[in-house]
């Protein structure tokens, strides 16, 4: 009786084993399901079984640009938009999506005069981006273990050469590790509390307020990126790259 009870053990932790093995190797098997039907030209069910993987939970910078080149190829073009544009946060420098970018954003019908961003700010948040927000802090905190143990040594060392030079790289490595702190919180706020949005219906009316009794303000159309300021009740509070600031439904746009 015992041994069978062993038996019928190793056999469950077995099959558990098989499944769990058999699961792990589905994503990769959907996602090569998808290049099958992209290079087939069956561009709808590329995009079906690659937005299937992003429901089950999976991301990557390739997964949605594909997704983004699909969802072109089938007209989506708000779709191909937000999904070139999540690509863009993960791998900001991927001169390839960039450039189909710009392509699907030639057919926006919406063209805004957009207020220019200071240099420091793009140099900022292009740089936070190199690398993620817990890789900044794990460098943080190497250079400023660092900058301690060069000021001990400038502290305790009898060498003038040796408090020198201790105490110009302790300063430099502190002022690493600030950096790299803002660059954290910096790559953070870009990617975890990133505020941008695509609008997906057709024509969209802005609000003085967030309900439908407000004065209209603006009309933009499918595609156009804004920033949502604010949220009530349903209603997002946009605000569109040329400053213009007003309120539609929420299910109007797909934050990215």
């Amino acid at each position: 009786m015992t041994m069978k009870l062993k038996v019928s053990t190793c056999i469950l932790f077995i099959l558990a084993v098989s499944i769990s093995a058999s699961i792990a190797q589905n994503p990769r098997e959907d996602y090569t399901a998808g290049i099958q039907y992209y290079s087939e030209g069956s561009f709808d069910q590329a995009l079906t079984a690659w937005l299937a993987l992003v429901d089950s939970g999976y991301s990557s910078p390739e997964l949605y640009h594909n997704i983004g080149n699909a969802a072109f190829k089938t007209g989506k073009i708000p779709l191909s938009i937000l999904y070139y544009e999540k690509s863009l946060l993960k791998h900001p420098f991927n001169e390839d999506v960039r450039y189909n970018l710009e392509i699907a954003r030639s057919y926006v019908v919406d063209r805004f005069n957009t207020i220019p961003e200071l240099f420091i700010l793009r140099w900022f948040r292009m740089v936070s981006l190199l690398f993620s927000s817990n890789s900044w802090a794990v460098i943080s905190l190497i250079s400023f273990t660092v900058a301690l143990v060069l000021l001990l040594a400038y502290l305790f060392s009898i060498s003038g050469t040796i408090k020198r030079i201790s105490f110009i790289i302790a300063a430099m490595a502190f002022l690493v590790s600030i950096a790299s702190i803002s660059f954290s919180f910096g790559n953070r706020s870009v990617t975890v509390r990133n505020r941008d949005a695509i609008i997906f219906a057709p024509v969209v009316t802005g609000k003085s307020s967030p309900d439908a009794s407000g004065k209209d303000l603006f009309v933009i159309h499918e595609g156009t990126k804004v920033k949502v300021e604010d949220e009530v009740g349903g209603w997002y509070e946009i605000r569109l790259t040329d400053g213009n600031v007003g309120w539609i439904p929420s299910d109007y746009a797909e934050k990215i």
